[in-house]
């Protein structure tokens, strides 16, 4: 580059050559999902989204892929998705586009606890005093609660025959109630095909079984 400076004295005008170095940035648009790099069907995934000299209420946000939907404005949005796989969240404004792929996931299983047991041995009073099976998700940051669609019980007393009742919810039903009166040092209660239902679930899903042992 030539640049010329004038002499405020003598008048003269003396000229240089000069090279300078100067960096363009390029606009990056940042999209981040707040609880963790993933959407979760059956939940609100809340969503942050920003660019680089670029207003946030100059973006256009959409989305595509994982049968999503999202809500808000400026740099905060709610995403919902139902469809397990991919979906991309687009941001557009100010001459730039870009996009971001997140994975979509159903809500982890929950687990199937009896207080807050999952199996072993248990004193017959604290056994007699539960109403039912709860299901249970452990380290998951959502607001979200899965429900017991039903379990099967099994009761195993000393030199008999095992007894078994059907058990549709989580709350003992007056059959399986009667199961668990019965309970003595010794017996052994089986809760086999435990099914929970979770946000976003169209059916129930297995989850763990149980066993307890009485003391």
């Amino acid at each position: 580059m030539r640049i010329d400076v004038e002499n405020p004295l003598t008048g003269e005008v003396e000229s240089y050559e000069k090279e300078f170095e100067y960096e363009v940035g390029e606009r990056s648009v940042t999209v981040s999902a707040e609880k963790m790099n993933v959407f979760y069907i059956g939940v609100d995934n809340p969503v942050a989204v920003s660019a680089a000299g670029i207003s946030s209420n100059d973006l256009s946000v959409s989305i595509s892929g994982g049968g999503g939907a999202i809500r808000g404005s400026g740099s905060n949005y709610i995403v919902t998705v139902s469809t397990p796989g991919e979906c991309r969240v687009n941001v557009s404004g100010g001459g730039m586009r870009d996009s971001k792929v997140f994975r979509v996931k159903r809500i982890p299983d929950p687990v199937a606890r009896l207080s807050k047991s999952q199996g072993g041995a248990m004193g017959n009073g604290e056994f007699k005093a539960q109403g039912g099976v709860g299901a249970f998700l452990d380290n998951f940051d959502f607001d979200a609660n899965c429900t017991i669609q039903g379990y099967k019980l099994v009761y195993v007393a000393a030199r008999q025959d095992p007894v078994e009742v059907v058990n549709a919810g989580a709350r003992y039903n007056d059959a399986a109630r009667r199961l668990v009166n019965k309970a003595k040092p010794g017996d052994i209660f089986y809760f086999d095909d435990v099914k929970a239902r979770c946000p976003g679930d169209n059916v129930g899903r297995p989850i763990n079984s149980m066993v307890f042992k009485i003391q």
